[in-house]
């Protein structure tokens, strides 16, 4: 995962923004993307992207009731970076997918003329809004993955793309939901939630292939309040990626993998200042994914990652299990003079398999200028996934306590006592 904070800057500079000023109101209350007025043809191949313009100009101008903009199933719509703009008039409204949304497929059908393009379909400043449907939105990203400078073929090559598009936003659209879509095939991340409170994401299904690159399944930053359940990741990266700013978030009962297991972080680049807290992961099933439940910040980073905890989830064949990185993509263990605080980390029901590849089933590698501490492990059981090797605990800097039964043990934790 990249650091997105820049990316999020480029908004009101890439597609189209769509005013909302338009009186006219379906009496229903009711726009159809293919009402005439409006005109898609919803072939996936003609360029839908004023129809869906001119119907979210008319539903968030709508006044009564709770006006719904409706994707008809069936029907396969192409549409090119678009940002759905509030405030609504209405308290709340409705976008409802029942169809496939896709992207420009070619990179170079992209304006990258003012900085690259950060976006497909953003929802700004929406508040009260609810996605839903059943339907798909589908970036179309292979052609992305290949340009990446992150792609493993040619990691930064000349002419390669630092940031790509990350296919859904929801920016600063508090009580806010998005429920029973699919996102696949993301050019970068598949869903980012920025600024904002008291928002759910209820089964959502993230589909990319595992080697795609920063393909994380949903990015948080600068949230408060904000559930995501019952849903299915499968990428190249994070599966859920938590960042800087976010507090009260809850990630409960879903599977991820392939992927890169549930991430707060990364956290405290070029000594930027975190501040995350409360951030409650439970019922996750990791399967065959890079790491399950992972902490990572850089060196010389500020402020604080406390009140965590990772509970009553299950790993088969997972690399990393409990991870805790505070020399994230560092190769000097040198202190660089600050570092994020980690503190109040629990870790407790875990069991499942390692994958033998990398044994250190626990590891905890921490600050000596600001150790962590108050970490709890609590009956924790991690055996290899194939017969007779030995798993291993690395625990460099960190405080805490041992609870009940741990496998492998964590000899080298520091009493908190």
């Amino acid at each position: 995962m990249v650091n997105l904070q820049g990316t999020f800057n480029i908004l009101f500079v890439l597609g189209v923004v769509i005013s909302t000023h338009s009186h006219v109101v379906s009496a229903q209350g009711v726009f159809s993307v293919m009402d005439p007025k409006y005109g898609a043809v919803g072939d996936g191949a003609k360029d839908d992207t004023q129809a869906f313009t001119k119907a979210w100009a008319d539903a968030c101008s709508a006044t009564t009731g709770i006006p719904k903009l409706v994707v008809p199933k069936g029907k396969t719509f192409f549409v090119g970076p678009t940002s759905f703009m509030g405030p609504c008039k209405a308290k709340n409204v409705t976008f409802e997918l029942g169809g496939t949304i896709v992207a420009p497929e070619n990179p170079a059908a992209w304006n990258t003329a003012k900085g690259g393009p950060g976006t497909w379909l953003v929802f700004n400043g929406v508040n009260g809004l609810l996605v839903n449907g059943g339907g798909v939105i589908d970036g179309r990203g292979k052609g992305w993955w290949e340009k990446s400078c992150s792609n493993t073929k040619h990691l930064g090559a000349p002419g390669c793309t630092k940031t790509q598009p990350a296919a859904i936003n929801f920016w600063g659209t508090n009580g806010g939901q998005f429920r029973d879509i699919t996102v696949q095939n993301s050019g970068m991340f598949h869903v980012t939630l920025l600024k904002l409170e008291g928002f759910e994401a209820y089964n959502i299904k993230i589909n990319s292939p595992e080697d795609s690159p920063n393909t994380d399944g949903i990015h948080l930053q600068d949230v408060k309040q904000v559930t995501i359940a019952d849903s299915q990741f499968r990428g190249g990266d994070d599966c859920v990626s938590i960042g800087d700013r976010s507090s009260f978030v809850y990630v409960r009962n879903c599977h991820c993998g392939p992927g890169h297991g549930v991430s707060i972080g990364s956290l405290g680049k070029n000594g930027a200042q975190a501040d995350v807290e409360e951030i409650h992961v439970e019922k996750i099933e990791f399967v065959g994914t890079m790491f399950g439940a992972r902490i990572k910040t850089y060196q010389g980073g500020k402020g604080y990652c406390r009140k965590i905890s990772y509970k009553n989830s299950n790993f088969t064949n997972v690399m990393n299990p409990i991870f805790i990185d505070q020399f994230y993509w560092s190769t000097n263990k040198n202190e660089v003079g600050s570092a994020v605080s980690i503190s109040d980390v629990t870790f407790e029901g875990l069991t499942g398999t390692t994958d033998v590849k990398t044994p250190t089933a626990i590891s905890l590698s921490c600050s000596k200028l600001i150790p962590c501490s108050g970490i709890k492990i609590s009956n924790v059981n991690l055996t290899p996934a194939v017969a007779g090797t030995k798993l291993t605990s690395n625990c460099t800097n960190a405080k805490g306590t041992i609870l009940g039964k741990v496998e492998p043990a964590v000899t080298s934790l520091i009493s908190s006592a």
